[in-house]
């Protein structure tokens, strides 16, 4: 028989301890990734934030949809300041709530509009250029 038959009847705080013991590297052999469904939402809360603390990029991307969406927008936050490295945040956007993603798109839409006017801006300066240029080949 293979651990993973026990699962379903295993107490959640035992699970817990065990994917602890698996993060803290005390334990070998155990796949963390197949507690994750069987943990519960306050010991998946502690086992992300210890993932999160250790900056492990390779679990927390297996244990989102195991996540609360709370924990997930935090996992998005730290991974957008790249507070975790080979983290890209847009795995988390399946699982973020509707108003995240409507805040996030909102963000990304002004930074978008503000780049266009800088980039206007740019293009008026070099258009005054020009007509300095021009200016001074009429005076000669």
């Amino acid at each position: 028989m293979k651990y993973t038959h026990l699962l379903p009847f295993m107490d959640k705080e035992e699970l817990k301890k065990t994917a602890i013991a698996v993060i803290n590297g005390d334990l070998k052999g155990v796949k963390l990734g197949v507690l994750f469904a069987f943990l519960g939402r306050e010991a998946m809360d502690e086992v992300v934030n210890l993932l999160i603390e250790k900056k492990d990029s390779v679990h927390l991307k297996r244990a989102i949809p195991f996540m609360s969406i709370e924990k997930v927008q935090k996992l998005y936050e730290a991974a957008e300041k790249g507070e975790i490295k080979d983290f890209n945040p847009t795995v988390c956007l399946p699982f973020l709530g509707s108003d995240e993603i409507k805040k996030i798109f909102g963000e990304l839409i002004k930074k978008a509009s503000m780049e266009v006017n800088d980039d206007e801006e740019s293009d008026e300066e070099d258009d005054d250029d020009d007509e300095d240029i021009e200016d001074l080949e009429d005076e000669k």
